[in-house]
């Protein structure tokens, strides 16, 4: 099998890329921040879905985050494609001729648990052996700097069981089973320290003791039951008696205490209602004279309760009022004012005019020799007269102009006053009032009366308040009525009956005898009880003895058939034991010898053994045959073990199938002896298994050139990408231009 192709939509920092690969060594190059690991871990995203969906998500853009990987296997193409945000996944498998031979579709999540998870993963088994994320991390997966697997108990335990062979069954859960079920018979451990909690075995021996126990007391108790009979029949005569005079005693007193409360009854409800009565003719007169302050409230025009800002109003209004008088007086006089200057005197000046005029000419006429200088005389009387009238006129208008801008001025003065009347007369209406001229002055004459009449409702309110409601009285006197007939009666019916030599300073003693002989009653009743619940012990006890020596034979049997099981999971639990020991052993072994073989070709056969210890860690051999931890060796030795652990892990978990390995610069702790080892490692195993290496280092590209790798760079991929790609910003673009 080997990886074709993937292709990314928006994963990272990629936008829309495709990468193809080849059979055999494949290199991927590219600087630092080229997204050489980007691409690397796409491949485990699309198969197993991503944990944490941010991580991948390209910056500023909303929307899809898609990718797909393309396998090969044989005549048969894999084509796996997710949505990386809502886990959408389609696969599909295609024979040479692109006819589907199967395909699935489906949600998928990494933490999900559906049916459609199930369906996937079973076709990854079939397609890589398992369909396990951690377990492809560390085989087919060679992360930059983390070719130590992690310390995870559950995937170590996962590595052991399919080296062992044992995928199929997991004979430690057998194992641990059969211990399981050893322990929940008996606490005592052959194998180590007994346990503390007793067990199923053990409980049953301790039930067996008991029942011996129990046998035993039976047989004691036979002696008892007739003494205790006796005692019981002598307390039960002795109680019927007492009780009689006690319930006697009893009757009589709760008769006497029921007179002495009805007298005491009948004096409280005589009380009550004398005050009842008292307190109703007090409520009446307070009605009464709330009702007449409610009157005389309602004659004066205002309300009970005077808002804040009527005294204001109310002087606003008369000031108001007050104005608007005065402007009334100031425009009657402007306009006597003006009637007084009267009007020009034309009609006069004409009339003298002609009268002039016709004076000379008749005297001109009359004396022909005269008659110009006449004319002349006559002439000038009239412009004499005509500039009198003018000048009249001219006075007259300017005194008019004074009059009526001084009206105007009374006139804007008075549409002031008017506003403020309106808004005046809106403010009373919002109060509830009315603004007529005569209600306000009737509101300001009757201002002190209304408080006095409101302070003396608030007095008689407050009294009402104390005092109880005039209906209520009235139930209550009707109800005192009815309960003094009743007691009354009863009073008047029992009197005869009343014994008289059994007085109020009798009755303590009386009762204290009373109580004396029901507290020895009680003694004698709890004694009964105590008896009574012995000899039932007893009897049961007694009853039980054929009921506990079949119990104990019930018991003897369960306990040889526990013994039984017990040495049965005992013998099970050794075999077993000693057969998965001697079976691991020899998977180990032959992994140790794999990861050993590896070793040495990438350490010039410097280190050739390798010890696996239960804890999967690694022991190299030093010399004098002495064995070391991993850790005391250089990281370059480290990287190289654990690189061999990884490869020979991929030859057992591989199961035949010649799967790509996918390389993050692993080698990059190496010299230059062992770097190159491990590349002749790596192109050995690339004639059975696609190896597809990303590492920026040039001395590989130079290589990969020589040995006529196929070699993909990022950066010549991504110029490609820019010059295909429409002349659109790109979204890294925008957020540089927004920023």
């Amino acid at each position: 099998m080997i990886l074709r192709g993937v292709e990314l939509r928006h994963f990272g920092r990629f936008g829309d890329f495709n990468v193809e690969f080849r059979k055999g060594m494949n290199l991927v190059s590219g600087a630092n921040e080229a997204g050489k690991s980007t691409l690397m871990e796409a491949i485990p995203a699309v198969i197993f879905g991503l944990r944490q969906k941010e991580r991948f998500r390209p910056w500023g853009r909303q929307g899809s985050c898609e990718a797909a990987v393309i396998f090969e296997n044989g005549g048969q193409t894999i084509r796996i494609e997710r949505d990386l945000l809502s886990d959408q996944v389609t696969l599909t498998e295609s024979d040479d001729l692109h006819q589907i031979i199967h395909s699935f579709a489906g949600k998928v999540s990494p933490l999900g648990r559906s049916s459609e998870r199930a369906e996937y993963c079973e076709r990854l088994s079939l397609l890589f052996g398992h369909a396990d994320e951690e377990l492809f991390r560390a085989s087919l997966f060679f992360g930059q700097g983390s070719l130590e697997f992690p310390g995870e108990g559950g995937l170590l335990a996962r590595i052991k069981a399919l080296l062992s062979g044992s995928s199929e069954v997991d004979y430690d859960a057998v194992l641990q089973s059969l211990c399981d079920d050893y322990f929940s018979l008996t606490r005592i451990n052959p194998w180590g320290k007994d346990k503390t909690r007793e067990r199923e075995l053990d409980e049953l021996r301790t039930r067996i003791a008991n029942l011996e126990g129990r046998w035993f007391a039976a047989r004691e108790a036979l002696h008892e039951v007739a003494t205790v009979e006796g005692e019981i029949g002598r307390l039960r005569a002795e109680i019927e008696a007492g009780r009689s005079e006690y319930d006697k005693g009893v009757r009589y007193l709760d008769w006497v205490r029921r007179q002495w409360h009805l007298d005491e009854k009948e004096q409280g409800l005589k009380r009550d209602f004398n005050r009842v009565q008292k307190s109703s003719g007090q409520v009446e007169s307070l009605v009464a004279e709330r009702q007449g302050l409610l009157q005389d409230l309602a004659k004066t025009g205002l309300p009970r309760e005077l808002p804040d800002d009527l005294p204001l109003l109310l002087a606003d209004a008369e000031q108001l009022r007050r104005r608007l008088i005065g402007l009334q007086g100031e425009t009657t006089a402007q306009r006597q004012l003006l009637h007084r200057l009267g009007v020009v005197p034309w009609r006069l000046t004409a009339g003298l005019s002609l009268v002039c005029l016709g004076g000379s000419a008749l005297l001109g006429w009359l004396s022909p020799r005269f008659a110009t200088p006449l004319v002349l005389a006559g002439g000038i009387c009239i412009l004499i007269l005509w500039a009198a009238t003018l000048w009249q006129a001219l006075r007259l208008h300017r005194e008019r102009g004074v009059i009526d801008e001084g009206l105007a001025q009374i006139e804007l003065r008075r549409a002031d006053a008017q506003g403020e009347l309106k808004e005046l007369d809106l403010r009373f209406q919002r109060l509830g009032m009315s603004p007529s001229a005569v209600e306000i002055a009737k509101m300001q004459k009757n201002m002190e009366r209304h408080r006095q009449i409101v302070m003396r409702l608030v007095e008689v309110e407050g009294a009402l308040k104390v005092l109880e409601q005039p209906d209520i009285l009235a139930t209550e006197q009707r109800n005192l009525t009815r309960e003094l007939v009743i007691v009354s009666e009863r009073l008047e019916r029992d009197k005869p009956m009343r014994p008289a030599h059994l007085t109020a300073e009798d009755l303590p003693e009386a009762e204290a005898k009373l109580e004396e002989l029901n507290l020895r009653l009680r003694s004698q009743e709890e004694r009964l009880i105590e008896l009574t619940r012995q000899v039932a012990t007893l009897q049961g006890g007694l009853a039980d003895l054929q009921g506990i020596e079949e119990e104990g034979e019930r018991l003897r049997t369960e306990e040889n058939r526990l013994n039984q099981r017990k040495d049965a999971l005992a013998l099970g639990y050794e075999l077993l034991r000693e057969a998965v020991q001697a079976f691991r052993g020899t998977h180990l072994e032959r992994f140790s010898n794999d990861i050993g073989s590896y070793l040495g070709q990438a350490t010039q056969g410097r280190h050739r053994v390798v010890r696996i210890a239960d804890d999967f860690s690694l022991q190299l051999a030093g010399k004098g045959g002495r064995w070391h931890d991993l850790a005391e060796f250089s990281r370059g030795t480290i990287d190289a073990a654990y690189f061999a652990v990884r490869l020979a892990l991929t030859r057992q978990l591989a199961q035949g199938r010649a799967l790509p390995l996918f390389l993050d610069d692993p080698l990059v702790n190496f010299d230059r002896i062992r770097l190159a080892e491990g590349l002749k490692l790596l192109e050995r195993l690339s004639s059975e298994h696609q190896v597809i290496y990303f590492s920026h280092s040039e001395l590989l590209q130079k290589r990969a050139a020589r040995d006529r790798w196929r070699v993909v760079s990022l950066e010549e991929q991504r110029t490609v990408a820019a010059l295909t790609r429409l002349p659109e910003r790109s979204d890294d673009g925008e957020q540089l231009h927004l920023l």
